[in-house]
């Protein structure tokens, strides 16, 4: 089995038995990615420039070139996983820089060069089983009438990613405040998702050429800033060993490594370069604990169908809930290289009869342009934020619920899950007309479920209240044995 077929996701130009080791792409099926006017330097871009494009052709998906190396030269491990890293950060930082670094690829980089979605490159040589993301830059100009879309579209990118990385590298120059804010966004979004992510921030100090100047900024800005402290690792190369050079901080309780780069062809850059590009493949090599699954468009596809319910307003004429939900989820046109609503796939002209979508107005983000709560809108209702602890005897949930009183919801215990409802007031409609300026508080209904994966003591669940916040202490049921 091709690496090249696994990031791909088996779609039919590849049919065979899943778990063959001797599947093989063609060239000639492999074709069918390439036609594209605007080749791609990646080994896979994902054109996700869009969320309205769903509508039509939807989101185009484009081998590179390069991607015959992957075809012929990569293997896999037999349980199809291995390291994806996701390299983030705004635009004109270096990501594509440190991605030609990392894999001894030659991606363009400058001004004029601008990522489109999602683009994958596989690792070469000492990255086999490491699959890099980079993500269209954030901050690019766009259209004024295509500004809504272009922000739902990056703030899905954004999700996806957390989603499908066990590592994210964030890449920033010299510190401003925008990357400081954006950081630290990224690790509050990665503490809370479903999986570990592992941060690692990469200083690209570019202009930077002396050996004293990069030791000033490490002063000012990774220690004093990040409070990190000085850190090495020890690499065993052959017979001989080396150390690496790094930092270390935590932030929140999630932990951070840092290392330093500085512009190429300087006494800086042999000072800090080469042990930095040592020092992260060894962490992705040895992370054998952080591998995820490789069907890298298929997990895409299925994250993204939980999500786009909520991300429109369904304006077609047959709007019923069920016929909405259907219609809503994506995947792979069964001839085109395109990711299409399935009620597409099988359309041969993609342009003819667009469907009609409107984004919804109700979705909301935060400083760093992620989703707030972009499961929180159906049927009108919103849902409340919460973080959800487990340990062998009891389960812990916290709601934030700023505004409400003890007494002002209603909780219920179920044998599998709780649920809280209320209402929180709409301050607008005690006004006369006013202008909006922002509005990012959810007012009106809300109904928030947790379901658990075990029954629980339902008699002994306990309900706290803290500053906006509801404290559930839940212990779980214990299994009982009954001798006959």
């Amino acid at each position: 089995m091709e690496l090249l077929q696994l990031l791909l996701g088996y779609p039919k130009e590849f049919e065979g038995d899943e778990d063959s080791t001797e599947l093989e792409v063609s060239t000639d099926s492999s074709d069918i990615y390439r036609k594209s006017s605007i080749p791609t330097p990646y080994d896979v871009t994902i054109r996700i420039n869009s969320l309205v494009a769903l509508s039509t052709s939807g989101w185009e998906i484009v081998l590179g070139n390069s991607a015959s190396e992957i075809q012929s030269n990569s293997s896999i491990p037999k349980d199809n996983r291995g390291v994806i890293v996701a390299v983030l950060g705004s635009y004109n930082r270096g990501k594509s820089f440190l991605l030609n670094e990392l894999c001894g690829l030659n991606l363009p980089s400058g001004n004029l060069i601008h990522t489109e979605g999602i683009s994958i490159t596989a690792g070469r040589k000492q990255a086999e089983n490491i699959v890099f993301i980079d993500t269209a830059g954030t901050d690019t100009a766009i259209q004024k009438d295509k500004l809504d879309d272009r922000k739902a579209t990056e703030a899905l990118i954004r999700e996806i990613v957390l989603h499908l990385c066990s590592f994210i590298i964030i890449v920033v120059n010299r510190l401003r405040a925008t990357d400081q804010s954006y950081i630290q966004q990224v690790l509050m979004h990665s503490k809370t998702s479903e999986s570990k992510t592992n941060i690692i921030i990469v200083h690209n100090l570019l202009d930077v050429e002396t050996v004293q100047d990069v030791e000033t900024i490490i002063k000012n800005e990774v220690e004093f800033l990040f409070d990190a402290k000085p850190d090495n690792m020890k690499l065993k190369m052959n017979q001989d060993s080396t150390d690496v050079s790094f930092f270390h901080s935590t932030n929140n309780g999630v932990d951070i490594r840092h290392f330093i780069f500085t512009k190429n062809g300087t006494d800086a850059a042999k000072m800090w370069n080469s042990q930095s590009i040592d020092g992260i493949m060894n962490i992705l090599q040895t992370a054998t604990d952080a591998r995820r699954n490789l069907k890298v468009i298929t997990e895409m596809i299925n994250f993204v169908n939980t999500k786009l319910p909520q991300l429109f307003t369904n304006t077609h004429d047959d709007n019923s809930s069920e016929n909405s939900q259907k219609r809503l989820q994506i995947e792979m046109h069964v001839r085109k290289p395109f990711i299409i609503l399935s009620h597409r796939k099988d359309m041969e002209n993609l342009d003819h009869d667009p469907y009609p979508l409107s984004l919804s107005p109700k979705l909301l983000y935060d400083d760093a342009g992620y989703f707030i709560g972009i499961s929180s809108m159906d049927n009108g209702e919103w849902k409340p934020l919460y973080n959800l602890y487990e340990t062998e005897d009891e389960i812990l949930a916290i709601v934030e619920l700023a505004g409400f009183k003890q007494g002002d919801t209603r909780v219920g215990v179920g044998e599998e899950s709780i649920s809280i409802e209320g209402q929180r007031v709409n301050f607008k409609e005690s006004l006369s007309n006013p202008t909006v300026h922002q509005e990012k508080i959810p007012m009106g209904k809300f109904k928030l479920e947790i379901p658990f994966k075990c029954r629980i003591d339902q008699d002994r669940v306990k309900l706290e209240y803290n500053e906006g916040m509801y404290k559930f202490t839940i212990p779980k049921k214990k299994a009982t044995v009954k001798y006959l």
